[in-house]
C-alpha cells in the first residue's frame, strides 16, 4: 500500500497509540490501543458512550468499541463531518454518513478503517497472525486444496499466508455485504493471484449472487504485512460505475 502518511494527534491517557492516516482515493486510518490503559470513564470523557448492549461486556470488547469509535470520529472530521458517532444497523453493519463508503475492522490492540467518497465497494480487515496450530486447523474451512497449495508456495510462513487469505476473504465479504445483504461462505470466493513484493492480490467469486456480482467476477485487493498482523483492503466499483482507467 503506498500512501502519503499523516499522524493524528492521540488523546491524552496512553490508551490510543500512534494513530495515522494514509491518504489516497481510499483513506486508510489505523491506530493501536493499549488495553492496560483502558478506563471506562474515557467513554463519557470523549463523548463516545457505550451502547447498553456493551455496558456489561468484557473489558477487551469495550476497549475495541471505544478505540474504533474514536478512530471513526477523528477520520470523518477529515471529510468535514464533525462529532460523528458510528452506530449499527439491525444486522450489526455500520451506519455511515450519506455519500461515504467505509469499512471498519479491529483485532487485538489495533483498529483499521477505510473511507472514501468514490463510488466504490470497500472492505477492510485487520487480523493478528494465526498460530501454526490454528492455521492448520482452519485451513479446510477457509480455503480449497488449490488455494492451500498456492499459499504454501509463497515466501511467507504458513500462518502468515493462511491469515492473509482469511483476511482477504473477510475484506471481500465486507465490501459486498452492503450491496448483497447475503451471507457468504469462505469457499464462495477463491484466491487467483497473490504477489507479495507488490502487496497485491486478486480474488474471484465462485458463485453468482446478483447480476453485478457473478461467478467469475475478479476483485482486486492490496495488503500490508507486519510482524504480528496483516491488513487487507479490497475495493470494487459500485454497481453502475466503471473501474477508472
Amino acid at each position: 500500500m503506498t500512501f502519503q502518511i499523516t499522524a493524528l494527534p492521540p488523546p491524552e491517557g496512553g490508551f490510543i497509540l500512534a494513530p495515522q492516516v494514509r491518504h489516497g482515493d481510499v483513506l486508510l486510518a489505523q491506530t493501536r490501543f493499549d488495553l492496560r490503559q483502558f478506563d471506562e470513564r474515557l467513554s463519557a470523557h470523549w463523548g463516545l458512550p457505550l451502547p447498553p448492549a456493551l455496558q456489561q461486556a468484557v473489558k477487551k470488547r469495550r476497549a475495541e468499541y471505544l478505540a474504533s469509535r474514536w478512530l471513526a470520529r477523528e477520520t470523518l472530521q477529515l471529510y468535514g463531518i464533525p462529532d460523528f458517532l458510528l452506530c449499527n444497523h439491525n444486522d450489526r453493519s455500520p451506519v455511515w454518513p450519506s455519500g461515504i463508503q467505509a469499512s471498519l475492522s479491529h483485532t487485538e490492540g489495533a483498529v483499521a478503517l477505510a473511507v472514501t467518497r468514490q463510488p466504490l465497494c470497500v472492505g477492510i480487515d485487520i487480523e493478528t497472525i494465526m498460530s501454526e496450530h490454528t492455521a492448520e486447523e482452519t485451513a479446510s474451512m477457509v480455503m480449497s486444496d488449490e488455494e492451500n497449495v498456492r499459499l504454501r508456495r509463497l515466501p511467507l510462513t504458513y500462518p502468515q499466508a493462511a491469515t492473509l487469505l482469511f483476511s482477504l476473504k473477510e475484506s471481500l465479504y465486507k465490501a459486498l455485504w452492503p450491496q448483497l445483504h447475503q451471507p457468504m461462505d469462505f469457499l464462495q470466493a477463491s484466491l487467483l493471484t497473490i504477489d507479495v513484493p507488490t502487496h497485491k492480490a486478486v480474488l474471484c467469486l465462485e458463485q453468482t449472487f446478483s447480476a453485478d456480482f457473478f461467478a467469475g467476477l475478479r476483485l482486486e485487493a492490496v495488503f500490508q504485512l507486519e510482524a504480528d498482523r496483516v491488513t487487507t483492503l479490497l475495493t470494487h466499483p459500485l454497481p453502475g460505475h466503471k473501474k477508472p482507467a
